[in-house]
C-alpha cells in the first residue's frame, strides 16, 4: 500500500512530462508549418487570396464573408509586413490555439491523458489537418473561437466569476464575427447549458447578463452593417446551401443525404481509429451518461443537429460541405472521452499519437509535394508582377478578373491598390489615372468592355497579352491579357 502511494506521484509527474512535451512538440509541427509555406514556391488558392485583398481596408462587413479574420489578417500584416510569413504564422497561431484550447477543456474535464489523445486527434480530421494548411481561413478561425469558448465555459463551471462571463460572451461575439456557421456552435452550447441542471446553475445566474451584454456589444459594428447590407451578406451562400434547386422534398431528401456524406468525411478517417480501439476493449468500454459533461455533449450535439435538420427542413439548406461542420465535429474526440472515459488510458495514448504522428508527417511531406510537384499550385506571380510594373511604371490601381491573380499580385506588390472587377462593377468605386486591367480567362474584350461602360470618361491607351514562363518550367507558366485605361473622372 505504501509502495502504491510513492507510485502514484511517480506516475502524476511522468504524465505532466507527457503533456508538456506533446504541447512542445505541437508548437514544433506548427512552427515547421509556418517554415514550409514561407519557404515552398506555391501560389495563394482562393481563401488566402481573399484574405490578402480583403485586408487592404479596415471595413464592418466584407460582402458573405464576416469580418474578424481580415481585422486579424491587417493586424498580422501591419506587424510583420505584407508577405508569407504573416499569413501562414496567423493561420497556424489560430490551428495552435484550437489544440491548445481542446487539450485545456479535455485535462480539466477528464484528465491529462485524455487532454494528449482528444488534441492529437484533432490532426486525424483531413479538415483540420490538411485543408486548413491547403488555403481555408475563416473555418479555422470559426473552429479556433469555437474552442476557445468551450475552454472558457468550462472553466466557467468551475469558477464563477464576472470577468469570466464577460469573457464568455465576448467569445461568443467574436466567434459569430468569424463565420456565420459559429452560430450553430452557440446555439447547441447555450441549449446543453440550459438543459444539464449543474451547469444551468453555474452559468445562468445574475452575472449572465454581463455575457450576453458582452456579446452584443462585441456584436453591434459588423450586425449594424449586416442590416444593411442583408442580401449582399447572404446571398452568395443561399445560392451555395440551395445546391441544385428543385422541388421541396428533393431538396430535403438531398439536403439530409449531404448531412450524412459531410459528417463521414470530416470524421473519416478519425471514426475508424476510434472504432477500432473501442472493438478491441469493447469489455472495458462503458458509456458513462450519468455526468453533467456527458449529458452536456448529448445535448449539444442533440441541439445543434437540430438547428440543422431544421434548416434542412425549411428546404433551403439542400448542400452541405463537410468544412461547414468544422465547428461543431472538431468536438467529436473529446465527446468520446467524456462518455468512454475508461479508454483514456496510456495504451490508448500511445495509439492516438502514433497515428498522429504518421498524419502529421503525410501531412508536411504532402505540403512539400504540393508546392514543389503540382503543376496547379506553381505560377511566376513574381516575374508577372516585375514584368507588369516595368511596362506600366505610371498604373497605380490593377483591377483583375480573377481572385487568386488578384491576391498573388498584391502579394508581390503591395504599392499597387488591387480591385476584383465583379467588386469594381458592383460598387463603382473612384478610379482616377492609369488603371490597369487584367484578365486570364476567356473572352476578355467582354470584360473590360463592361468595366468601360461603367466608367464612360475612360480611354484605351493600350491592349495585348503578357505570356510568362511554359509549363515545362519549375515555376510554371501564366498568361494575361490586359487594357490600359486612363480614367480622368470616375
Amino acid at each position: 500500500m505504501q509502495l502504491a502511494m510513492q507510485d502514484a506521484p511517480v506516475e502524476a509527474a511522468d504524465v505532466q512530462r507527457a503533456g508538456t512535451r506533446f504541447l512542445l512538440a505541437l508548437a514544433a509541427y506548427f512552427l515547421l508549418q509556418v517554415v514550409l509555406r514561407v519557404t515552398s514556391p506555391a501560389v495563394l488558392d482562393l481563401d488566402e487570396s481573399e484574405a490578402v485583398l480583403s485586408f487592404q481596408h479596415l471595413q464592418r462587413g466584407y460582402g458573405n464573408q464576416p469580418p474578424l479574420y481580415f481585422w486579424l489578417q491587417w493586424l498580422m500584416f501591419s506587424a510583420c509586413g505584407i508577405n508569407l510569413f504573416a499569413l501562414s504564422f496567423q493561420k497556424n497561431l489560430l490551428l495552435f490555439c484550437t489544440y491548445l484550447a481542446t487539450f485545456h477543456t479535455a485535462r480539466s474535464l477528464i484528465g491529462m491523458n485524455a487532454a494528449i489523445i482528444a488534441a492529437a486527434s484533432l490532426i486525424l480530421f483531413p479538415q483540420l489537418g490538411w485543408e486548413s494548411q491547403r488555403d481555408l481561413t475563416h473555418s479555422v478561425l470559426a473552429t479556433c473561437m469555437a474552442a476557445l469558448t468551450l475552454w472558457c465555459y468550462v472553466g466557467l463551471l468551475r469558477h464563477r466569476s464576472k470577468w469570466r462571463h464577460a469573457l464568455f460572451g465576448l467569445l461568443i461575439g467574436l466567434g459569430l464575427q468569424s463565420k456565420y456557421n459559429f452560430a450553430v456552435f452557440a446555439l447547441g452550447l447555450l441549449a446543453a447549458s440550459l438543459l444539464v441542471r449543474e451547469h444551468r446553475q453555474a452559468v445562468w445566474t445574475r452575472d449572465a447578463w454581463l455575457a450576453l451584454a458582452v456579446a452584443a456589444l462585441s456584436l453591434a459594428p459588423h450586425g449594424l452593417w449586416l442590416l444593411d447590407h442583408l442580401d449582399a451578406a447572404t446571398s452568395a451562400t443561399l445560392e451555395k446551401m440551395h445546391g441544385r434547386g428543385g422541388d421541396y422534398a428533393g431538396r430535403v431528401a438531398r439536403g439530409f443525404g449531404n448531412l450524412v456524406g459531410a459528417v463521414l468525411l470530416f470524421a473519416t478517417p478519425l471514426w475508424i481509429v476510434y472504432g477500432w480501439i473501442w472493438w478491441r476493449h469493447r469489455g472495458q468500454a462503458r458509456a458513462r451518461l450519468d455526468t453533467p459533461a456527458a449529458r452536456f455533449f448529448l445535448w449539444f450535439y442533440l441541439a445543434a443537429f437540430a438547428c440543422i435538420a431544421a434548416l434542412v427542413l425549411s428546404g433551403e439548406l439542400a448542400r452541405i460541405k463537410s468544412r461547414w461542420m468544422q465547428p461543431i465535429l472538431f468536438l467529436l474526440p473529446l465527446a468520446f472521452l467524456v462518455i468512454f472515459p475508461s479508454l483514456a488510458r496510456r495504451t490508448m495514448r500511445r495509439i492516438i499519437l502514433w497515428a498522429a504522428g504518421l498524419c502529421a508527417i503525410l501531412i508536411l511531406a504532402g505540403m512539400l509535394a504540393r508546392g514543389y510537384l503540382d503543376k496547379d499550385t506553381r505560377a511566376p506571380f513574381g516575374a508577372l508582377s516585375a514584368q507588369l510594373m516595368l511596362r506600366f511604371p505610371q498604373a497605380g490601381t490593377v483591377v483583375a478578373n480573377d481572385l487568386t491573380v488578384a491576391g498573388n499580385l498584391y502579394l508581390h506588390h503591395p504599392g499597387w491598390t488591387v480591385m476584383l472587377l465583379p467588386a469594381v462593377l458592383q460598387s463603382r468605386p473612384p478610379l482616377h489615372g492609369e488603371v490597369l486591367l487584367l484578365d486570364s480567362g476567356d473572352h476578355p474584350d467582354r470584360r473590360f468592355d463592361r468595366l468601360l461602360d461603367a466608367y464612360p470618361a475612360s480611354v484605351v491607351r493600350q491592349r495585348g497579352r503578357l505570356a510568362i514562363g511554359t509549363p515545362q518550367d519549375r515555376q510554371g507558366a501564366i498568361a494575361v491579357e490586359y487594357a490600359l485605361v486612363s480614367l480622368k473622372d470616375a
